[in-house]
């Protein structure tokens, strides 16, 4: 009867050992993922997705600090504002962007000329 007991209890601690492993493995594999960013391509323009992993975190289909909904006229212009949100992401700081921050990194709206 002892011994049943010894073997149901040794049982738990390895399965709690290996929840536990698996918990914290999980958590440190998602921590060191890296952002990436992808051009979406929509019919008359372009928008891009944050991503970590496999993960899309912001979908952006419209230039973000512009009035109105315009998209990306360039694939270029996207990437450079994606990674723009990358950076700021990176550095802690809210992904948010307002004009001027569109302005002061040369990413052009497509409206101003």
């Amino acid at each position: 009867m002892i011994s049943t007991a010894k073997f149901w209890v040794f049982i738990v601690l390895f399965l709690a050992l290996v929840l536990g492993y698996s918990i914290y493995n999980q958590t440190f594999t998602n921590e060191t993922q890296s952002f990436h960013s992808q051009v979406v391509n929509l019919n008359d323009g372009y928008g891009y997705q944050i991503m970590r992993g496999e993960k899309i975190l912001i979908l952006q289909e419209f230039i973000p600090g512009f009035p109105g909904k315009q998209k990306f006229a360039t694939e270029a212009q996207a990437l450079k504002t994606a990674d723009l949100v990358i950076s700021k992401i990176e550095a802690g700081k809210s992904p948010v962007l307002k004009l001027s921050d569109l302005i002061e990194n040369n990413i052009s709206t497509g409206a101003v000329h």
